[in-house]
Order: structure tokens, then sequence, then C-alpha cells
């Protein structure tokens, strides 16, 4: 079953453009795919992150389903990585 629920691992502070460390789940309200780089919101500001894993069941994340926010903005992929430039794709 398709769900708006993914999970993200944040760019790595210390060594860029490298996804490390745990992860984080989100709605989504745009077409992600395993792989792909979005934008995540946190409570630090926005940071780049990868998705891990998408269509999470609902029962899985029932305890923080209150407090997930909602990744909007897909990135680009080859151009961040290629040249740190953030492209934001369209829809």
């Amino acid at each position: 079953m398709n769900t708006n629920i993914v999970s993200v691992k944040y760019e790595d502070e210390y060594a860029p453009k490298t996804f490390n460390g745990k992860s984080y789940s989100y709605y989504t309200n745009i077409d992600v795919n395993i792989g792909d780089l979005v934008i995540a919101p946190t409570a630090h500001g926005e940071k780049v992150a990868i998705v891990t894993e998408i269509n999470i069941p609902e029962h899985k994340i029932e305890m923080i389903k209150p407090y997930l926010k909602t990744i909007e903005t897909l990135i680009n992929k080859e151009i961040y990585l290629y040249n740190s430039e953030i492209l934001k794709e369209t829809a």
C-alpha cells in the first residue's frame, strides 16, 4: 500500500555529500524514490537529505505522527553532488 510517509537521512555536517546517521520520518506531498535528494525541514532550519525508505506504513510511526513535518522540495541530485548547487525540481 502506498503512503505519503518517507524516511530520510540528513547530509553529514562534517563530510559534505555523505548521508549517514539516524533516519527521520516525514510526510511528503511530492513523488520521491529511494535515493532522491530533498530539502527536509528541521528544528534547526532546512537540511539536504536523501530518501532511504518510501511508503512507510502508518502503524510504524503512530507515536510520532503528530510531530511529522512535510517535505515539499526535491532537488537535482546530480547537480548537487557535482557542484553543491541546489537546483529545485519542478513538479
